[in-house]
Parts: structure tokens; sequence; C-alpha cells
């Protein structure tokens, strides 16, 4: 899913999302489970770079998108880091990491348990012995709700921007349907776009992730009360 409100993002989540509350609890994870001696850290499905923002104080940071918006507003913030357009499904880097990342539930986007499995394999091959790959998870199928929606007005540039959600499912997949009007002294602008993440339980990510040869320990709570999943690569 390209986001076409990429430019919007920030704003959007300004009031509601603590990046460096977030970053703050990461870190002491990471300090808690890390035997690595590096400090190369790799935030996958990045977005703007907000996390790297904070995450850069402690690490020696690197992002990866396929959306191009997102790589660009990631780079202006943070100029002395490579930012890589890859597929987070697939990509292929020279360099092993201490730490990877892939935060805000990015990682439902993989959509299929099989998808999932090879993504996280994918991404255990990117790290350190001694090193961590972190995910934080999309709702499972027992906690997901369908016909959840919601609808927000902010004030963003001197304008203003009404964005509404609606979630539902199908074939086993949460769906949401996004809608923002962008109103300024330039007119009226409508935004639409789908997003379709994958449900999967706390078992199919530790199952995922163990067959990784990872591993697991997971922390109920998490960044935002989603859980998070601590992946741990053996020293050999």
């Amino acid at each position: 899913m390209m986001y076409q409100s990429a430019n919007l993002y920030d704003a959007l989540y300004a009031e509601t999302k603590d990046y460096a509350k977030e970053v703050s609890r990461l870190h002491e994870l990471i300090t808690q489970h890390k035997t690595s001696s590096g400090r190369k850290l790799l935030d996958v499905a990045c977005g703007t770079g907000q996390h790297l923002f904070f995450l850069k104080n402690h690490y020696e940071v690197e992002g990866l998108d396929i959306n191009p918006d997102f790589i660009e507003i990631s780079q202006k913030k943070l100029p002395q880091a490579t930012i890589h357009k890859q597929n987070m499904m697939s990509f292929e880097l020279p360099t092993k990491f201490d730490v990877i990342t892939c935060l805000f539930s990015s990682i439902g986007y993989t959509k299929t348990y099989d998808c999932l499995a090879s993504t996280l394999l994918n991404m255990r091959k990117h790290v350190k012995p001694g090193g961590l790959l972190i995910i934080e998870p999309w709702y499972t199928p027992s906690t997901f709700k369908p016909g959840h929606f919601t609808a927000t007005i902010q004030e963003i540039d001197g304008g203003k921007v009404v964005r509404t959600n609606h979630w539902s499912q199908e074939n086993g997949h949460s769906q949401g349907d996004s809608q923002f009007l962008v109103v300024n002294s330039s007119g009226i602008k409508h935004i639409s776009e789908k997003h379709v993440l994958g449900l999967f339980s706390k078992e199919s990510y530790t199952e995922a992730l163990e067959a990784a040869g990872l591993k697991v320990v997971y922390d109920e709570h998490g960044l935002i009360g989603r859980g998070l999943y601590v992946g741990i690569s053996p020293q050999t």
C-alpha cells in the first residue's frame, strides 16, 4: 500500500503518538537483551523516520521503506543516515545489524502467514550474532474489532484535515478504508486509501520467529499496547 497521505503523516500523529517515549522503552529492551557489541540499527518500514530521529541518539541508524515520499521525508530529517528504497519482504543489504526493528504494526502488510515467515527469516539473515529483531505486531484475530471507525479534524499547515477510518474483516484480513479531506486556501483535496493487513495470532508470530532461529521474548504491552516481540539471535 502506497501512502498518498505521506506528507500529512507526522501531523496526523503529532498529538497521539509519543515517539520519544516509545524509543526510550525500545532502548531499555535493547540494552536488556542485546549481546552483540555494535550499535548499528536498521528500522524496516521506517515511514517518515520519526522513530529513527530519536533512535539516532543511541545508535548508528539506517532506514528502509518502499514509499519514495516517506524516504524523502526521512532523508530530510536524517541527512547523515542511509535510507534504503527496498521492499521489507525481500530486501537485500550488504550489512548486518545489531538491531533490526519493524514498528507500528507494519509487519501486518505481509498479509499471509507464509509471507510473514519468509519476511522474518529474511530480516533475521541481516541480524548479527547476539543481535535483535524487534517486531511490533498488528492486532490478532481475537483483538481486532470489525466495524471499528474513527473520525478526526485537525489543523495542518494553515488548513484543516478531516480524516475518517473504517475497518472490516474479510478472508482473514483486516481491511481499512481511510478517507481524507484536505481543506486550505487553495481548495479541497480528497485522498482515499485502502490498507489490508494480516491478522496473526501470538502463536503464529512466535512460531515464525523461532523458525527463523531466534529466541523469542514477548512484551505484553509493548510500545502502544499492541505487544512487542524481541527475537534474540544466538551468539554462535
